[in-house]
């Protein structure tokens, strides 16, 4: 009994001598709420079409648009029924508005105001002023549909070519062969004035003479 005294006694006094202990206080972390989290999206890359077409775009460059072709403006060539002198070659060079014409033949060289709607060019020519023409420009830029009519039976039509070359008057050294009346034989039409209403009396001369024409001193064949 004595031991067990002792040991209980022995106890006690280790547990007055051994400090106690308490347990560290807690204390609780402030930490910011956490936002939630955003998957990160992929830049997004423009589709093959879109590059294509933006790259195609950086490459074309801009270019003025042509400058179209005047309309009326330049030389024309070509032939045209004149009546009783059959085809004859004409030049006309025409301003770029169509309001003025320059008229060369083997008649001779005339210059003409013209009136113009902006599609078909008019001007009259002729002693009298009895010959219209009128000039239309195709849709192609190098043709034009060209009439000549008058009372005095001028009725041609005939397409002519833009840049063709000038036609040339005769030469001194081309003698021109008249066209005789059909009504009243032995008279001639002035193969120098196709526009002359008044004819040349070769009664009396052979066919193949040569003669002059009394109003201009100009020597032509006798029919």
């Amino acid at each position: 009994m004595n031991r067990t005294l002792c040991v209980f006694l022995i106890i006690c006094f280790l547990l007055s001598v051994t400090p106690c202990r308490l347990p560290a206080p807690i204390v609780e972390e402030e930490r910011p709420t956490p936002s939630p989290a955003v998957e990160e999206q992929p830049a997004k890359r423009p589709s093959k079409a879109k590059r294509k077409s933006s790259e195609a775009l950086e490459q074309i460059k801009p270019t003025e648009p042509p400058k179209p072709k005047e309309r009326f403006a330049g030389t024309w060539t070509g032939k045209i029924s004149q009546g009783l002198w059959g085809n004859v070659q004409f030049t006309f060079t025409l301003s770029a508005g169509g309001t003025e014409v320059t008229e060369r033949s083997s008649f001779g060289t005339y210059h003409r105001s013209a009136t113009s709607d902006g599609r078909t060019a008019t001007w009259n020519s002729g002693v009298l002023n009895e010959i219209i023409w009128t000039f239309t420009p195709n849709s192609d830029g190098n043709t034009a549909q060209v009439t000549a009519n008058s009372p005095l039976g001028v009725n041609g039509s005939s397409t002519f070519q833009r840049g063709g070359a000038p036609a040339t008057a005769k030469t001194g050294n081309e003698i021109p062969t008249a066209k005789p009346d059909p009504n009243r034989p032995g008279f001639v039409y002035n193969p120098f004035d196709p526009t002359a209403t008044r004819l040349l009396d070769v009664r009396g001369k052979p066919s193949g003479a040569k003669v002059k024409d009394p109003s201009t001193g100009k020597t032509f064949i006798v029919p």
